[in-house]
């Protein structure tokens, strides 16, 4: 098949709902899953606004107590990444969750407290479940599956239960449909999808390969339709993957009515094919988030780098930093996380120094015992302007120390950001990125349209200077070469092979690199 999509971070449309966010409405279901799938427990809050933040939904009785019971979550690894960037390990405490254990890891019984499952409906998973049953581990069990369940799984997870003589352990059994990841307030991605260009284009791939992944697909724009409670109006091109999947999502939510509703304000769902524009995710970039993206380790909203510092003998030392980022409690990331990269530098440091200034302000005041007039002349009627002046200061001085832990949390956020552009900084000036950016876009943007002969001559400039981007940069930008112009085959090959030979020139031990780099510009 050679039509593709890909469904990683689709953003959803802003009318699709104008008081709660596809994030809120996700974590409402898994607060409701926590809660034992007992609605009483949180309706009393449900109809409260919504906001980005992760712990604003629902407001949970107090842990351990009769409307919030202690319990263990058991999930795999793809619902630990649905969780993972919805709700922190303090947050999932304040949920009653004492324990949050991956299914397939060892674990100890605790007959005395209910276990929560939530896992993907394979043969694996029920199978462990059973056992868990068997075993009475738990006091009892909800299990929580992130799509549909099979008939033909259920019945065979129904018959190891009867056999271990378990029925009485399963208190509860769910569909939740919340197969997608939320990122950010109204952007998702599909979970555990990685590498679905490569399995839909690659060679050597069944019939039946391609059309369970693409049921995975329509499974889970389901879960998306499901949790925002609203039937969209799905448009696609003709032909490919894309119509074919908006055909078997289009039958699936005739199949569910029950997971959504008409109305008439309708989302709107676009399915697109990757092939229409391959440049974007191969070509670098020069925004905040898109170097974070690209250059540190990211991954569901958490990124990874490595700070050097200075110990007490002077000595320079290695710290792994690990940091969680969301652009919907984060002010200065929701700001310029689109913004060009030197221009976050830059507000970056104007903002910390303004934080800093008023922090001293502050503590200067405080020092000094607020700054009240004092004078001699305090008698008669200047008496009642100097009581009134003392008690303005006094008021000025204590709204001054109530917004200082505010201060100080916005200055650790900032200070945050000042590591990570250092860190992504440190990788820009090392591999010279701005110039691969630079390039890449002058040629996407067609101003070599006519003269292919000097744009090869830039890339062969760029791709043999071993003093300039490692093997992926150099193999990103000889892609985007061929993608954007219709240089002859003699060029593709001449700019592949340059760039092969100033590899093994350099030394590099990547020699699979350099191979791949000849076969994608063929």
């Amino acid at each position: 098949m050679s039509s593709t999509m890909t469904p990683a971070r689709v953003g959803t449309s802003s009318s699709s709902s104008s008081s709660s966010s596809l994030k809120s409405l996700q974590l409402d279901a898994i607060h409701r899953m926590l809660s034992l799938n007992d609605d009483s427990l949180t309706s009393s809050t449900k109809n409260q606004p919504s906001s980005p933040t992760a712990s604003s939904a629902y407001t949970a009785a107090p842990a351990g107590t009769s409307h919030n019971a202690w319990k263990i979550l058991i999930y795999d690894k793809p619902c630990r990444s649905i969780i993972s960037p919805l709700l922190s390990v303090s947050q999932l405490r304040s949920r009653g969750v004492t324990l949050h254990l991956l299914i397939n890891s060892d674990r100890e019984p605790i007959p005395d407290v209910p276990a929560v499952y939530f896992v993907e409906p394979t043969r694996a998973n029920l199978s462990i479940i059973a056992e868990d049953c068997a075993k009475r581990l738990y006091s009892c069990v909800h299990i929580n599956f992130v799509t549909k369940l099979d008939r033909s799984l259920m019945e065979e997870f129904g018959k190891l239960i009867i056999q271990s003589n378990s029925l009485d352990m399963v208190a509860s059994l769910h569909d939740q449909y919340l197969d997608f990841i939320s990122l950010e307030r109204n952007l998702f991605s599909l979970s555990n999808k990685k590498d679905s260009y490569a399995i839909m284009n690659g060679s050597g791939v069944t019939d039946n390969v391609m059309e369970k992944y693409l049921d995975d697909i329509a499974y889970g724009l389901l879960s998306v339709v499901g949790t925002m409670g609203s039937v969209p109006v799905i448009r696609c091109p003709k032909g490919g993957a894309p119509e074919m999947v908006a055909r078997k999502l289009n039958r699936l939510i005739a199949e569910h009515p029950t997971t959504s509703k008409v109305s008439h304000n309708r989302p709107l769902l676009v399915l697109l094919d990757r092939n229409m524009d391959l440049i974007t995710p191969i070509a670098h970039s020069s925004t905040y988030q898109a170097l974070i993206d690209d250059l540190l380790s990211h991954n569901a909203n958490r990124v990874e780098f490595k700070v050097e510092s200075l110990n007490d003998h002077g000595r320079k030392r290695t710290q792994d930093k690990k940091i969680d980022l969301d652009a919907d409690v984060d002010p200065f990331y929701n700001r310029h996380k689109f913004v060009p990269f030197p221009e976050a530098i830059e507000s970056n440091g104007v903002e910390l120094q303004e934080v800093t200034s008023r922090e001293n302000a502050i503590r200067s005041k405080t020092a000094g015992g607020g700054g009240g007039n004092e004078s001699e002349n305090g008698i008669g009627g200047n008496s009642v302007v100097l009581h009134d002046d003392n008690n303005n200061a006094a008021s000025d001085l204590a709204n001054a120390v109530d917004s200082l832990p505010k201060l100080l949390e916005q200055k650790k956020l900032l200070e945050i950001h000042t590591s990570i552009l250092q860190a992504v900084m440190n990788e820009v000036a090392a591999r010279d990125v701005p110039q691969f950016f630079e390039l890449e876009s002058a040629l996407a943007s067609g101003q070599y349209k006519s003269d292919f002969h000097k744009a090869k001559n830039e890339v062969l400039d760029l791709v043999m200077d071993t003093t300039k981007g490692n093997v992926e940069d150099k193999l990103r930008l000889v892609i985007v070469f061929c993608l954007a112009t219709t240089a002859p085959g003699s060029d593709v090959t001449e700019v592949a092979t340059a760039m092969a030979d100033a590899l093994e020139n350099q030394g590099s031990t990547m020699n699979d690199g350099s191979s791949s780099a000849g076969s994608a510009a063929k």
